[in-house]
């Protein structure tokens, strides 16, 4: 399912379709309440029964880069990304230290990383620059 939102409820086109059938409304409504582009009590109804009954999953998107994980010469386990934009984010993925650099290698930000939420915000800073 193609969206433009930050989170959705993945099903196939057979669920949406069943969905619709089981809530009395149309295949876009079903759409929209799984994009979370509506938020009334039917949307909210259709997206736990998407879950429950029919196999969804909860998606969120995140940037698109390429991503290598490396050992440097001194041991230290790096995973870095590199963006279509030029920018590079390295990570030691012993520390949690961030680094972001531009297109020409000049540093742009430090920061330590603790969880998941605080990488997602970093690789969508370094995707907007």
């Amino acid at each position: 399912m193609e969206t433009a939102t930050k989170r959705y409820i993945d099903v196939t086109d057979e669920a949406m379709e069943k969905l619709a059938r089981a809530f009395k409304c149309t295949e876009h409504f079903v759409y929209l309440a799984l994009t979370y582009r509506k938020d009334s009590e039917l949307a909210r109804k259709l997206r736990h029964t998407a879950l429950k009954e029919y196999g969804g999953v909860t998606m969120r998107h995140c940037p698109e880069c390429e991503t290598l994980h490396n050992i440097t010469e001194d041991g230290r386990r790096l995973m870095v990304q590199n963006f279509d934009n030029g920018v590079k984010l390295e990570i030691d993925k012993e520390t949690g230290a961030a680094v972001v650099y531009d297109r020409k290698g000049a540093l742009l930000s430090t920061r330590r990383i603790e969880g998941i939420p605080e990488l997602t915000e970093l690789q969508k800073y370094a995707e907007s620059l």
